[in-house]
């Protein structure tokens, strides 16, 4: 993964956490992955906080659902992208080349959030509401069998029965 927080003035910070190989910080390390923290965003911070799964001789015969050996999530570190001077100056902020943090008005906007809340009202509700209706026409009622569940399309068809024809977006 790598996280790039863009400045004004020019600057451009650049995370790669692909290079963070060293396992002595993290002894037993299998699998690690990265949380972007933006709990604080319009604060006074941005973190970067990295966890572990660790393979422990302690618990290498307990089984987990595939029966398998478990490997238990620890913590790991946590980064300090931006500080208080840096959050002022912040423009945006990509991981992996796609945009999560963008300043807007004076703000920091959740581009994430606000991209899962569009996806849902724009693509998934529509493509669940077609998928219902051609079930519906079909004379197949199997939507729970393409993993949609009966509760999403019941809500779905009531919005549109009570004359919207907006599906609802949440």
């Amino acid at each position: 993964m790598i996280v790039k927080a863009y400045y004004s003035g020019g600057r451009i910070d650049v995370f790669d956490t692909d290079r963070m190989t060293d396992g002595v910080p993290q002894p037993g390390n299998l699998l690690t992955n990265y949380t972007l923290d933006l709990s604080d965003v319009n604060g006074e911070s941005l973190w970067l906080c990295s966890y572990y799964y660790e393979a422990a001789q302690a618990y290498k015969d307990e089984k987990g659902s595939k029966d398998l050996p478990v490997a238990r999530r620890r913590d790991g570190w946590s980064f300090l992208l931006a500080d208080a001077e840096d959050m002022q100056r912040l423009n945006r902020v990509t991981m992996d080349g796609e945009t999560v943090l963008v300043q807007m008005a004076g703000e920091l906007v959740d581009v994430s959030a606000l991209s899962w809340a569009c996806d849902v009202a724009d693509v998934f509700g529509p493509q669940v509401e077609e998928a219902h209706n051609l079930l519906a026409a079909t004379g197949a009622n199997a939507l729970a069998d393409i993993g949609v569940p009966a509760s999403i399309a019941h809500r779905l068809a009531m919005s549109v029965d009570q004359g919207s024809k907006e599906p609802l977006r949440f």
